[in-house]
């Protein structure tokens, strides 16, 4: 590793500065990195994927996911990585019940209340 440059400087250059092309970086940088590491068979966009995955981990929503990597769609960031979604499900129960629980609270007879108030009785605005 050289000494840092500027911040739009390029992160690898090419031998004598420069741009690097990509098929020199995965033969002169990455592939040899990759194998003294020891983590052969790794892709440069399988660093993307682990990127997402941990995003979705620390709890990002799909839209911020989305966002982050780039997607043109929540479908699409959805369609890719809704497997690494299932235990959000049991989450989102269990937050539910909170709420749920929460409501409860403070009431005599355990009544639930209504999070909108209903409608009056003379309807709706405007009418």
């Amino acid at each position: 590793m050289g000494p840092v440059g500027p911040a739009d400087a390029y992160v690898f250059t090419a031998e004598r500065g420069g741009t690097l092309r990509t098929s020199n970086f995965r033969v002169k940088v990455w592939l040899p990195a990759v194998r003294a590491a020891g983590l052969a068979p790794l892709r440069p966009h399988d660093l993307r994927h682990t990127a997402v995955a941990l995003w979705i981990a620390a709890g990002a929503n799909p839209k911020e996911v989305s966002v982050r990597a780039g997607h043109t769609s929540v479908s699409f960031t959805l369609d890719r990585y809704g497997h690494l979604l299932p235990g959000h499900d049991a989450e989102l129960r269990n937050r539910l019940d909170a709420m749920h629980a929460e409501g409860l609270k403070g009431t005599a007879d355990g009544a639930v209340f209504e999070l909108r108030p209903p409608p009056s009785e003379s309807g709706p605005p405007g009418r």
